[in-house]
Order: structure tokens, then sequence, then C-alpha cells
């Protein structure tokens, strides 16, 4: 009996029908359905239950492991296969397998094309040919590379020194669904290279104007030329001891520098024809106006924590004390009370950040100013 349904299951399979095979028990169901639309084919298995695993083999060396009840495969070329599901499902601890004979065939020929693209060194007679292919999606390709008809690659780029002379370069590109197609290009090393136009004058530019005030060295007015050409104008400035000052914004602006020595004026803008422009200026402060007074050293310079400046008083009087940061922030204020003779007057800064610090004290009509660099 048991050789009887051995013969029967084999005549089944043979005819084109499913042959179930139970592994562990019949609780699992490994049969399927499938659906061939040209060289891709759709499964469909009904156990759809969680926790269940579909092994494929679908004749043609390829293997997929999946839990979904629906399957996709893409074959390279026409044939009949033997496709086997084999069906896991640990809650049920239940194994089948199925088996069926898939037939593939395609109503329309194949279609593939290739192209040529090329670039060169011309100095060195170095080339570089590149096959641009189109072909089936999911079918194995080949490219040939020929040059005056004899093989000399294979591969989609062909790099070649190729001296003096000429040549005809060809691609073949072959398909594993039986379509061909070659591209071929004549080329001439000896050949001269067009010289290129030159580049237009270049009009991503922009420039501005730097004008110091009437009567007050320190202060400038900057202004960008044909400013209604330019879009996002943005100003920065950066100086001496690391000052860094704005952005500032606008087609103008007016900025008073808090010491003297070399500042760099830097613009930046979007010109409305499309294109990102900058330029830069040196601006050289060489004067302060202010009160009368005078500049008094103070010690250690740089600081880190603590900075010191003697100052000589002929009376009892109140000392007001000033630190300013380079933009001229105000960021120390206190009062002191002086005696006749050297004052030394201490001042707390290690709470400040670094840079560079003006300090300014008054007594009565006098004022003196002071410089300090906190490290």
């Amino acid at each position: 009996m048991k050789k009887f349904y051995f013969v029967l299951s084999i005549v089944l399979v043979l005819s084109g029908r499913q042959a179930v095979h139970a592994q562990d028990s019949s609780v699992c169901n490994a049969s399927f359905q499938a659906i061939p639309a040209g060289y891709q084919v759709t499964f469909f298995s009904p156990d759809s239950l969680l926790g269940v695993v579909h092994r494929w083999n679908f004749g043609d060396s390829s293997q997929k492991v999946t839990d979904s009840s629906i399957t996709f495969h893409q074959y390279v070329s026409s044939g009949t296969f033997l496709v086997t599901q084999t069906v896991i499902d640990s809650t049920r601890h239940c194994q089948q397998s199925a088996s069926q004979y898939v037939t593939i065939f395609s109503n329309t020929a194949p279609s593939c094309g290739v192209s040529i693209s090329l670039s060169s060194d011309s100095s060195q007679h170095l080339y570089t040919f590149i096959a641009n292919a189109s072909f089936t999606p999911g079918v194995q390709d080949t490219v040939t590379w020929t040059i005056n008809d004899t093989l000399v690659a294979v591969g989609d780029t062909l790099k070649k020194y190729l001296p003096g002379g000429s040549y005809n370069v060809c691609a073949l590109l072959t398909t594993g669904d039986g379509c061909r197609s070659q591209s071929c290009l004549m080329i001439n090393p000896q050949d001269s290279v067009p010289t290129m136009p030159p580049p237009p004058p270049d009009t991503c530019t922009i420039n501005f104007t730097a004008v110091p005030k009437d009567n007050k060295p320190n202060q400038y007015d900057f202004t960008v030329i044909d400013g209604n050409e330019y879009d996002s104008v943005s100003w920065t400035i950066m100086g001496p001891d690391s000052l860094f000052a704005g952005p500032y914004h606008g087609p103008s602006f007016s900025y008073t520098f808090a010491d003297t020595g070399f500042y760099a004026v830097y613009l930046t803008a979007d010109k409305r024809s499309g294109c990102m422009v900058y330029n830069g200026q040196y601006v050289h402060i060489d004067s302060i106006p202010g009160p009368s007074g005078q500049y008094i050293n103070s010690y250690p310079n740089p600081a880190t924590t603590q900075v010191t400046l003697n100052v000589q008083l002929d009376e009892y009087t109140p000392v007001a004390i000033r630190i300013y940061n380079s933009m001229g922030g105000l960021v120390l204020s206190r009062s002191v009370s002086g005696y006749p003779g050297i004052n030394q007057i201490t001042l707390p800064i290690a709470t400040l950040p670094k840079g560079v610090y003006y300090i300014e004290l008054q007594y009565g009509d006098t004022t003196v100013r002071s410089k300090f660099q906190k490290l």
C-alpha cells in the first residue's frame, strides 16, 4: 500500500498538480497558488497565522524565508521550475511541504539598449568610457568592450590609454533573457580639442563705502553701493584682541569703535541675479574722542581674577568705577572712598568672560581710563 501512495505522489507532481508531504502534522497547510505575470510570479499561501514561517525554493537556485503569506519572485529566463514551500508553525508544532511546477514565459520580446558616455584627459591620452544600459529589471546583464573589433574588457566601465590614431570603441550588452544591443563610438586622439570660449565677466560682486562721521574719528557709516540689487545683507566686524561684532543687517549701518587699531569689516549678501557675494575692507581708528582725562596702567595685564590700578588723589573724594566690554556694554559699576595720596584700587574680574575691557574712573571733574585683557 505504501508503494502505491508513493507512485501516486510522483504522478501528481509530473502532471502539474500539487504534492503535499507531511513532516510532523497535518495541521499545517503548505499548499499555495502561483500567478505568473511575465517573469514575475506571485505566490499565495493560505496559512497566514502569526508565528508561521514560509520557506521557499523557487527551482532556479533561489531560496527565501519569510513570515508573509504573499511572496514575489522574479525569474530571469523562461522555463518550467519546480517550486517547493515548507510551512513551519512553532505554535502548533507542525511542519509541512508542498511542491508544484510553474511555467514561465513572456508574450513580449525582450528589449534592451546601450549608449556610451566618454570623458578624457587629452593631455595624457587617458579615456574613460561608461556603458549606459537599459533592460528588463531583474534580468542579468553583461557588457563587453571591443576596440577595433578586439575584445579588451568586460564590465560597465572601460578606462584605456589611447595614443594617436583612429579607434572604433564598441559596447555590447547581452541580457539573461536573450536580448543584445550594441553601441559604438569613433574617436581620433590626434584631433585637436576645440578651445572653450572665455567665461563671462564676473557679475557676482558687491562693494560698499566706509565714511567717517564729521568730528568723530571713531564713528563710521557703511553703505552698500547699488543696494537695491541685493537681498539678505549682513555685516560683521573683527578687530584687535579678538573683537567680534555683529551681525548687522540692512544695506547700511553706523558703528562706533571703542578703541584704536585696525578693524576688518565684512559684508555678505544674496545678489538678485542668483549668486552669493561677499567683500571686506579694513578701517583704521587712530584716536578715540572723549572727556578730558588720561590713560593709566592696570596690572596684571593680561589678568585672570583681579586687576589693580594706582590713582593719585589730592583730597578725600568718592571715586566712581565703571568697566565696559569691547562692545561698550557696562559690566561692572561701583564706588569707593578716595583719600589724599596714592590709592590702590583692586577690581574682581574672575566672573567676566575672556576678552578686552575698558576701565573708567571718575572723581570730581577728572576722568581717567585704562584697558586690560581678561584671560
